[in-house]
């Protein structure tokens, strides 16, 4: 399924979407050809991705059919990636939330909360919450789907002080989505022996944690707060202060979000440690909860801000080989922000929709969620280039289609071998316009995906060429 984006935008749709139950076989063949359509033409507009005026027509029906669940359309392309989740060994399900933004009529169904983000926002801004869940195959890295998408929003402010917000009920807290996610998995996958669970620092929560250490669930979670030891009897500052390193090694941190590409010198120690039950905690929660700490810091940087990493696993941690492939897994969290990335301004641009029901928006957000999906797989098709260099193109793609983007992009004569997925990767990247004027070599969406519907275009038009010529032979 992590292979998707090889296919043709019918084959996948049908395969995402072929079976959700929707009520009416027709909703069904109509939701697959919506999706077809709209992969085709990630970034635009309903109009736009649709060629017809009846297939206009049929795609507006269709979303504003109020007989057509939201949630039976995401759990189409859910049960697929479940499907593809029991048969690994290790899988690592990244949770994160984002929030889309919307400023037209349909703020009136999006209750009286103004957006999270008021700087240079106006007053009737609302948003759409979404958690969402990554799942990503931990021998080779790759994508394979979505495996959870949880929406809200808030109808209205919370009343009370802090105190008093922290004493209401754990399960009508916004945080208990953490824990909704996972039991949601639970019963399309059956188990979550395979799954290992990848939480930033939002879902340090004692009541999830244990939650988790109870029902037998594997999870890596990093600390935010300053949490009381049992033991050692000290407070998580002092254990990180007193720290003795265990093993040292260099890792790459990528440019991001105004953050340049550097490499880090990090020190990691390890050891099993006891958290005490906080007093707020009312429930019926263990006084205490036993995991693994990894502290993952630059102990002599001069950066403004060196890397600090504190995760709570329930991963056995023995040796430094273990504590250092349960930080490269943690690393890999920042797939699930390049996922909602590429969902909201850098591939399907979700936030420009303009339906004037939050259900219609619904409909197509899910729908443009799993096309978010298939172009991160394409983009990180070829992103360990030295693998690439090694791997020969036609593992996805047929030999006349490479032959046709070798002649487009190279104007030059065949070679006499199979060039590789690293030159298959930014020759698409070229055919869709992209120049690396920052000269970091890196890809964005947008582009690898106009190339690849441009090299599509061209293999199509090459094989109705053949075709024709076949039949006049006849």
């Amino acid at each position: 399924i992590y292979r998707m984006h090889t296919n043709t935008s019918e084959e996948w749709a049908q395969l995402i979407f072929g079976n959700a139950n929707l009520g009416d076989p027709r909703r069904t063949r109509r939701l697959a050809v919506l999706a077809s359509d709209m992969a085709e033409n990630a970034d635009s507009s309903i109009v736009k991705a649709s060629d017809t005026p009846a297939k206009i027509e049929a795609a507006y029906r269709f979303i504003r059919n109020e007989k057509i669940s939201p949630q039976a359309i995401a759990d189409s392309g859910f049960s697929q990636t479940s499907e593809a989740v029991k048969q690994l060994p290790l899988v690592l399900a990244i949770q994160d939330t984002t929030g889309l933004t919307f400023k037209h009529s349909v703020c009136k169904e999006l209750g009286d909360v103004n957006c999270a983000n008021t700087l240079g926002k106006p007053s009737k801004t609302r948003t759409l919450y979404a958690h969402s869940t990554l799942a990503i195959d931990a021998d080779t890295e790759h994508v394979i789907g979505l495996l959870d998408q949880y929406y809200w929003f808030r109808k209205s402010k919370v009343k009370g002080t802090k105190d008093q917000q922290q004493l209401r009920p754990y399960e009508e807290k916004e945080s208990y989505r953490w824990q909704q996610t996972l039991m949601d998995i639970k019963i399309r996958t059956g188990e979550l022996s395979n799954i290992l669970n990848i939480c930033d620092r939002e879902a340090d929560i004692y009541e999830y944690m244990t939650y988790q250490k109870d029902e037998g669930h594997r999870f890596l979670v990093r600390a935010k707060e300053n949490r009381k030891l049992i033991e050692p009897q000290c407070n998580l500052n002092q254990l990180i202060e007193t720290a003795q390193g265990q093993c040292c090694y260099t890792i790459n941190i990528a440019q991001r979000a105004g953050r340049k590409a550097r490499q880090a010198r990090i020190t990691l120690s390890y050891q099993p440690i006891t958290l005490a039950k906080p007093k707020r905690v009312q429930g019926q929660e263990s006084p205490t909860l036993s995991v693994n700490v990894i502290v993952c810091q630059e102990k002599e940087s001069t950066q403004k801000n060196p890397l600090c990493w504190i995760l709570y696993t329930t991963e056995p941690v023995n040796t430094a080989e273990d504590a250092q492939k349960l930080v490269r897994y943690y690393e890999l969290r920042w797939r699930v922000e390049e996922f909602h990335k590429t969902w909201k301004t850098d591939g399907t641009e979700v936030e420009d929709l303009r339906l004037q029901h939050s259900d219609n928006i619904l409909r197509i957000a899910i729908i443009k969620a799993f096309i978010a999906v298939r172009l991160l797989q394409l983009q990180n098709m070829a992103q360990r280039s030295e693998l690439a260099k090694e791997v020969r193109c036609t593992t996805c793609v047929k030999e006349m289609t490479w032959k046709l983007l070798w002649a487009k992009v190279e104007k030059d004569v065949l070679p006499d071998k199979v060039p590789s997925l690293h030159w298959l990767y930014y020759s698409l990247a070229k055919l869709g316009g992209w120049y690396d004027s920052k000269r970091n070599g890196r890809v964005g969406v947008k582009a690898l995906w106009k190339g690849w519907l441009k090299l599509a275009e061209m293999v199509e038009s090459a094989e109705l060429l053949i075709s024709i010529q076949q039949t006049e032979k006849l």
